[in-house]
C-alpha cells in the first residue's frame, strides 16, 4: 500500500531535479542551451524520465517557469505579509524590499529569458501572464504596507519597474546599474505623493 505515495513522491523528487536543472541550465548558459538531452546531462536524471514527465520543450519551459516564480512569489509575499503585520512605515517596507531585492543574486536571468521566449510563444505566454499577475499581487501588498493610497492602481507600474531595475542589473551588472534602493524610494515618494 505504501508503494504509490513512494512512487509519487519519488516522481516528484525527480521533477523537481529536472526543473531546477532547467533553470540552472538557462541562467548559466541560456534558453538556447536546453534540449531534453542537456537537462537529463544536468540533472542526472535518465532521458527517459524528462521525456516521460515533459513530451516538449515548451512544457518543461513552462514547469521550469511556474517553479521559479511560485517560490520567488512565496519569499516575496512572506516580506509583504510580515510588513503588513508590523505595521511597517513606508520607508521600512522600501528598505526591507531593496535588501530582498539585492539579495537575489542571479536568479532572474532565467525568469527574463523565459519572459522572452513567451513573447514568441503563446503558451508560454499565458504561463508569463499568470507569473506577472502573481507579482501584481504581491506588489499591491506591499503597496498597502508602505501607506500608498491606491495599491491596485500602481502594483503593474512597482511590477514592472522592479523588473527593469533587475534587467538593467543584469546587463550592465550590480556596479553599473541603478541602485535599487533609491530608485524604490523615488517609486514609493512619487505614488504616496
Amino acid at each position: 500500500m505504501t508503494a504509490g505515495p513512494v512512487r509519487q513522491s519519488r516522481g516528484e523528487e525527480r521533477i523537481d531535479e529536472i526543473l531546477r536543472a532547467t533553470l540552472d541550465l538557462i541562467r548559466r548558459e541560456g534558453l538556447g542551451a536546453v534540449t531534453h538531452r542537456t537537462i537529463a546531462s544536468a540533472s542526472g536524471v535518465p532521458l527517459g524520465s524528462i521525456t516521460y514527465y515533459f513530451d516538449t520543450k515548451q512544457e518543461l519551459l513552462r514547469a521550469a517557469l511556474r517553479l521559479f516564480v511560485a517560490e520567488d512569489v512565496a519569499r516575496l509575499r512572506a516580506t509583504a505579509e510580515q510588513l503588513l503585520a508590523a505595521g511597517a512605515s513606508g520607508p521600512e517596507v522600501v528598505a526591507r524590499f531593496t535588501e530582498v531585492l539585492e539579495a537575489e543574486a542571479t536568479g532572474g536571468a532565467a525568469q527574463f529569458e523565459l519572459y522572452l521566449e513567451a513573447s514568441r510563444d503563446p503558451v508560454l505566454r499565458e504561463t508569463a501572464i499568470e507569473s506577472l499577475r502573481a507579482y501584481e499581487e504581491v506588489a499591491r501588498l506591499a503597496l498597502r504596507a508602505a501607506g500608498v493610497p491606491d495599491p491596485e492602481a500602481s502594483a503593474a507600474i512597482v511590477v514592472a519597474t522592479i523588473d527593469g531595475l533587475g534587467m538593467h542589473r543584469l546587463a550592465a551588472g550590480t556596479e553599473t546599474a541603478p541602485a535599487v534602493g533609491p530608485a524604490l524610494t523615488r517609486l514609493w515618494q512619487a505614488l504616496t505623493a
